[in-house]
């Protein structure tokens, strides 16, 4: 993943960007390393979708009802419960190894560096309790704030109140959970940059997006809705086949959309960097180096 990320006639990255300008350089990384970013999340991807969508359709075969005389059975799906929980589990351990590889790989290629397939995953897999730390720490910041305004909602439903005054309060909550979203939206990338860990990382992305919160929402939006539609045209085709055909699809769909969400993610930091910091590449490849000691 090497050269150099130059526009023409301009000084390199990182310097600040607009929202057009990150999304269409997300994608001429993705199209010049399309190679590595798709090896990187293949290797995870793939198994792991399959596997969930055989354990899917045991499951779903578990359910299926037999009428003997006027009585149906239905066969017990605990273990199928069970083997798809482990799955889930085992799938969202392996999503944070992969975002923090591909994380790794797409800044390293920032910063000049070369990182090949291996030295990405070695990486994630060497900051894996870090990651799903701050991840847990995020989501349960998000879901804290909805309690939050959710505990009086719940209160005055218990009263009898009208629904309609239910309502601003409810949509408050949702606010308040996109708000939080997006201020801890760049703790994954300051940790596996910078070394961060914990509530240190989601302090500092609070930070880097404090004062840019539109900016920073209105490109992740594009982002979700772009690889969103992505995601929808290739599986679509494929809602009636089988379990294995539909898993191949959204495995593809996964492989192809997934590094490029990583991608803006980063280019969103280093973005947000520059904004505050005037962040140079020099600094950059400090933060790499220390943040891999």
């Amino acid at each position: 993943m090497s050269e150099a990320i130059e526009q023409p006639g301009e000084a390199a990255l990182p310097r600040p960007l607009g929202i057009g300008e990150m999304l269409s350089l997300a994608f001429q990384l993705y199209r010049r390393h399309w190679r590595t970013l798709l090896a990187i999340a293949a290797v995870v991807v793939v198994p792991l979708t399959l596997l969930q969508h055989l354990l899917g359709d045991l499951e779903r075969t578990q359910r299926e009802t037999t009428t003997y005389v006027g009585v149906v059975t239905v066969t017990p799906t605990w273990l199928g419960a069970i083997a798809g929980l482990l799955a889930a589990l085992a799938g969202i351990l392996m999503s944070l190894v992969l975002t923090g590889a591909i994380t790794r790989a797409v800044a390293a290629e920032v910063a000049g560096e070369d990182p090949s397939v291996e030295q990405s995953y070695r990486f994630g897999f060497h900051r894996l309790g870090s990651v799903l730390l701050v991840s847990v720490l995020v989501g349960l910041a998000i879901i804290g704030g909805l309690i939050l305004l959710a505990i009086p909602v719940l209160a005055a439903r218990t009263a009898d109140v009208p629904e309609a005054l239910l309502v601003p309060p409810l949509v408050l909550a949702v606010v308040l959970g996109i708000y939080i979203g997006v201020r801890l939206c760049v703790s994954i990338e300051a940790l596996v940059v910078e070394g961060r860990r914990g509530t240190e990382a989601m302090g500092r992305s609070w930070g880097l997006v404090g004062g840019h919160w539109w900016h920073a929402f209105a490109t992740l939006l594009v982002a979700f809705l772009l690889t969103g539609i992505v995601n929808a045209v290739i599986t679509a085709p494929f809602g009636a086949t089988g379990w294995f055909v539909q898993a191949v699809a959204a495995a593809v769909a996964t492989v192809v959309t997934l590094p490029y969400g990583v991608l803006v993610g980063v280019l969103l930091y280093l973005d947000l960097r520059a904004r505050k910091e005037r962040l140079t590449l020099d600094a950059l490849r400090a933060d790499l180096q220390a943040s891999a000691a």
